[in-house]
């Protein structure tokens, strides 16, 4: 799994226990392993607007869910099998072998 998709898992469970408050990145599973890695994938998804970033009260960054983009965190964190371009792709793989296979 990705980086940026284990950060939105962790927030989106959070979220969904009904502690939607803000965490710190530190606190996030595997932050502390691969550090330089999520800060990446954190700014990314500051970026892309699918989490907001303030100060908690020590001022250090804490960041939660943007509650206005859940349908693209969700889509974001859809399994491969469910994606349309995944569907496209095999359905042109099993053309291409159906081609190939039939004589003449």
């Amino acid at each position: 799994m990705s980086v940026r998709r284990a950060i939105l898992r962790d927030l989106n469970g959070r979220h969904q226990a009904g502690d939607g408050a803000y965490v710190r990145p530190v606190n996030i599973t595997g932050f502390s392993a691969q550090p330089s890695q999520y800060q990446t994938a954190i700014n990314a998804l500051l970026q892309d607007r699918l989490i907001n970033g303030t100060k908690d009260g020590d001022g250090h960054m804490a960041i939660a869910l943007n509650a206005n983009r859940m349908a693209d965190v969700r889509k974001e964190l859809r399994a491969w099998y469910v994606r349309p371009t995944a569907w496209l792709v095999a359905a042109v793989i099993v053309a291409v072998v159906i081609v190939i296979a039939t004589p003449g």
